[in-house]
């Protein structure tokens, strides 16, 4: 009797129930027209990339590897080697999205965590015409120009530091000469910027800096981790499945956030994420990864709409 039924709850009350057609073609509780809408939008294209600058990021050959031990009687005469990423090539144009997708295990979070500098990598790999790994000043320097958001906003964010600490973090690192005074006015600035404030936001923002991250949203938590990240000017964040711990209609505020930061600020992104309607809204180029290859890549329009490979098909299919 309840097969093809369903219902959408809203505070603990039973807002909509319908079959699943009559739910999602003929919406009546606002609550369940704001969920059936907040299905990511494409604004990607209100960005141009810059061509002909010099890329933020780019790989030709790069290679991520992991020691581990060899099964057997191997295993003592030495160890051997798991390849995570396979020979990978890409470019990121000031003020472009690159998008990352495949299944888990693909290596796509080794390739972002290797353009951090948190994994060795082999081959080729500047972040604008600096690599990692020349010195403790030149990696403090690419520092500066690449940051990250991560999946979870709420482990990513210390539970003992207050707002004000987390958010200026990276000024005390990167700009120790600021004044508490001037470090301060940053944070409010950027929290504000995030959309942390409301309408008088100076006043609000301010009333946040000594809270902990436990007393906030999902929500909430990413602006703040997305604030954190912005605190020293970078040129490129690495955004590693910066929705996916969310709700939907919460994710479609952060994606509209990050959209207007890059607008705004011509900021370029490093897209990870399994998600293909979040590719489908943010990314202007995409590259597709499995087992540590690149089976595919190229402009996000003509890659989603007229895949090459069988096993892109078979992600877009799978996405619906």
């Amino acid at each position: 009797e309840w097969i093809g039924r369903g219902w959408v709850k809203v505070n603990g009350v039973v807002a909509t129930m319908g079959t699943v057609e009559s739910v999602f073609e003929h919406p009546q509780h606002p609550y369940t027209r704001r969920l059936i809408d907040s299905k990511p939008r494409r604004d990607a294209v209100a960005v141009a990339p810059r061509e002909g600058a010099t890329p933020v990021a780019r790989a030709k050959a790069l290679r991520v590897s992991y020691p581990m031990r060899r099964p057997g009687i191997r295993g003592w005469f030495g160890r051997g080697q798991f390849v995570a990423v396979k020979s990978a090539n890409f470019h990121i144009r000031p003020g472009e999205t690159l998008g990352i997708i495949g299944e888990s295990g693909s290596g796509k979070s080794s390739l972002a965590l290797a353009t951090l500098g948190l994994l060795p990598s082999q081959g080729e790999l500047r972040l604008g015409e600096q690599a990692w790994g020349q010195g403790r000043s030149q990696d403090l320097a690419i520092r500066r120009r690449v940051q990250v958001v991560f999946q979870d906003p709420f482990s990513s964010l210390s539970p003992r530091l207050t707002v004000e600490e987390i958010v200026g973090e990276g000024l005390r690192v990167h700009q120790p000469t600021l004044s508490t005074a001037e470090r301060r006015d940053r944070v409010v600035q950027a929290l504000a910027e995030v959309g942390m404030g409301g309408e008088d936001s100076s006043d609000q923002v301010a009333a946040l800096l000594e809270r902990y991250p436990h007393e906030f949203s999902g929500g909430q938590r990413q602006r703040i981790a997305i604030a954190r990240a912005l605190m020293v000017q970078p040129d490129l964040l690495v955004l590693d499945e910066p929705t996916s711990a969310l709700d939907v209609t919460i994710q479609k505020q952060v994606l509209e956030l990050l959209q207007r930061l890059q607008r705004e600020r011509g900021l370029s992104y490093l897209l990870i994420t399994h998600d293909v309607d979040v590719i489908r809204a943010m990314a202007h180029q995409v590259l597709v990864m499995r087992d540590g290859e690149i089976l595919e890549a190229g402009n996000a329009d003509t890659l989603l709409a007229n895949p090459a490979h069988a096993y892109t098909r078979t992600l877009l299919d799978a996405a619906g």
